[in-house]
């Protein structure tokens, strides 16, 4: 009886029956631009907060740091892969001090918190350019 049960369990990890919270959905690439009037938010973190059904049941947001020029690509599982599709509202802290190893007060004092922010975005199916965001 026991192996038939130990048999049972490797065909369902197989066969997709797995809890879906650990299953990894595709991501698509995601890049965009970030600035604070008009100068690169160097260090700020960007965050995308599914608002309806992009496949993840549990786990990562997809998110990114800002280099210093102002750049971003989204990280999902891995580094730099991107983001499921789906809809997305869009959270941004920016740390006054990029580089501390603690807390550091946000520079945009909460306006662009995923309860307040004002930014959405699609991602689609395929490469996704995001457009350059200005940030006053």
């Amino acid at each position: 009886m026991q192996r038939y049960a130990f048999v049972s369990l490797v065909l369902c990890s197989l066969t997709g029956c797995a809890d879906k919270a650990y299953q990894e959905v595709p991501v698509y690439p995601v890049e965009g631009r970030l600035t604070v009037a008009g100068a690169p938010a160097q260090g700020a973190y960007v965050a995308f907060h599914p608002t309806g059904d992009v496949g993840m049941t549990k786990g990562n947001k997809p998110f990114a740091r800002v280099d210093r020029e102002g750049n971003f690509r989204l990280t999902t599982y891995e580094q730099e892969d991107g983001a499921p599709a789906g809809n997305y509202r869009v959270s941004v802290f920016w740390p006054e001090n990029p580089e501390a190893r603690g807390p550091s007060p946000d520079r945009l004092e909460g306006r662009y918190s995923e309860s307040k922010s004002p930014l959405t975005v699609t991602i689609e199916p395929a490469p996704n350019a995001l457009p350059a965001w200005d940030l006053q």
